[in-house]
């Protein structure tokens, strides 16, 4: 059984006379370390009845384009894999008409013990659990399978790391001992087959079943699964990315090599491009193909870790809380420390991606430099182009585009440079948002816009005061270059 506080639910109560239980997977794309398929699973063998999940993809969001299809169709072939021993029936979905899962997921609840959705704070998959909430033909339970601590449990909001590090030194072991299950596919029951329940929803909703070859051309990435694509009425000019293969199976392997390779050095080599020293996780954790239980898991049985290796006090320390080595305390801090403050925020605030969410102090000290001459003023094109006066920052920019992602401390001063260079910081706020959501991998997330708000003083302090930036930190390229070497990178980048 998972916790209480991982649920959510309408009104309606279980049908137990119900005909399935359906599991409609929209964040939480995998079949390992997932609390919404414990969930559905545990339903499903209380009443012995079908389980179907449907992976879905729709097209009625702003930033869908070809990058974000080709990674999730990619993951969709693991999952068909994983799945297809197992007694239940996994069906991959990818909308062709605007509006059409709508009515699928309508026809899916008709008749059912239960829908499982997954519970998720931003974009996308939040609209689809608060309209599955309204449809009113069943029990809807969204379950909450984003991180270590609920989102729900914590009664009061953080403003800072620090502040939300002390809270999880003193509730976190509780949570960790009750991890989703491993391989949760062992525990279902031999149930009947729920093939003809899905062909009937299918048929009612007046809606195809995607042909397994086109998910299959698709993520292959290739000319052809372009060509697929086009059909699509989404972004084609945000093309995949070859070097970056969407789905479980490749997680798991990014996930290894990172601990066997950078993750003692982490916690130095994090922060110098060059050494390629991040995990490099992040488009998987966004969409959904690797848990950050699994992720703290091997991180910990590495590090030959058990609870007795804490060091009190619980004062919210960022090194040395966990017993473990530097590169281990640091990424934790990471993974669980800043992405789950992430979460929660955003769960806690339902406008978290708009300007006025700052606080008060970061939009006072903005306002009172919002006229202030800057250097430099660019059109949002120049910007997405990567057409400024800086080369280190049209290479990070490059990179965004060619690659889905910037690396971490880039996208520090990528961020600063356009606050500085926008003609005022509401618009760069905006812009920021625009750029990361349409071009990375793990954009449109929680962690995202983190790191993009704490560009203009979210879970930050105030600083020195000075022009444009007032009291928020401030950056600069040539502090960076000194940091590291930064010639390779602007070379690599530079003809993109």
């Amino acid at each position: 059984m998972i916790d209480t506080e991982r649920i959510v639910a309408n009104s309606i109560p279980i049908n137990r006379e119900g005909s399935h239980v359906i599991y409609w997977m929209t964040s939480a794309r995998r079949s390992r370390w997932n609390h919404g398929l414990d969930h559905a699973i545990d339903l499903a063998n209380e009443t012995n009845v079908p389980l179907i999940v449907v992976e879905s993809l729709a097209l009625g969001h702003r930033w869908a384009n070809d990058r974000i299809h080709t990674f999730v169709l990619q993951g969709m072939i693991d999952n068909r894999k994983l799945f297809e021993s197992a007694p239940l029936t996994y069906i991959p979905y990818v909308e062709t008409k605007q509006g059409q899962a709508s009515g699928l997921l309508r026809s899916f609840s008709k008749g059912a013990v239960a829908l499982v959705i997954d519970d998720y704070p931003t974009y996308m998959p939040r609209e689809v659990a608060n309209r599955a909430m309204e449809i009113g033909e069943c029990c809807v339970m969204a379950v909450d399978s984003n991180g270590i601590l609920p989102l729900r449990t914590p009664q009061r909001s953080f403003t800072t790391a620090y502040s939300f590090r002390r809270y999880l030194h003193k509730n976190i072991l509780g949570f960790l001992a009750r991890p989703p299950m491993a391989e949760p596919l062992k525990a279902l029951n031999d149930l009947p087959d729920g093939k003809s329940i899905a062909d009937e929803a299918f048929a009612r909703a007046n809606v195809p079943i995607t042909p397994y070859e086109f998910i299959w051309r698709v993520a292959e990435a290739s000319r052809e699964g372009r060509d697929a694509l086009s059909y699509l009425d989404i972004d084609h000019e945000v093309s995949p990315i070859d070097s970056t293969t969407g789905g479980s199976v490749k997680a798991r392997v990014e996930l290894s090599k990172f601990i066997e390779k950078r993750l003692d050095h982490y916690h130095v080599d994090r922060n110098h491009p060059e050494r390629h020293g991040s995990s490099g996780l992040s488009p998987w954790l966004h969409f959904g193909h690797i848990s950050s239980f699994e992720i703290v898991d091997a991180v910990l049985k590495h590090q030959k870790w058990n609870p007795m290796k804490i060091t009190p006090p619980h004062n919210g320390r960022r090194e040395g809380w966990w017993g473990a080595n530097e590169g281990a305390e640091a990424f934790l801090d990471q993974i669980i420390t800043w992405r789950e403050l992430g979460f929660i925020y955003c769960h806690q605030t339902p406008n978290h991606a708009k300007y006025e969410t700052l606080p008060e102090w970061a939009k006072q000290t903005l306002n009172e430099h919002s006229e202030d001459e800057r250097p430099y003023i660019y059109t949002f094109e120049e910007l997405e182009n990567g057409q400024t006066h800086d080369p280190l920052w049209n290479a990070a920019q490059m990179q965004l585009r060619t690659e889905g992602f910037i690396h971490n401390y880039l996208r520090m001063l990528w961020g600063k440079k356009v606050l500085e260079w926008s003609p005022d910081p509401k618009v760069a706020c905006e812009w920021l948002i625009r750029l990361n959501d349409r071009w990375a991998l793990d954009g449109r997330d929680p962690n995202s816009y983190t790191g993009i708000f704490w560009i203009f003083g979210r879970f930050d302090r105030g600083w020195f005061e000075r022009a444009v930036f007032g009291k928020i930190r401030y950056m600069t390229s040539a502090s960076t270059q000194r940091k590291f070497k930064t010639e390779d990178y602007i070379q690599k980048y530079a003809d993109s």
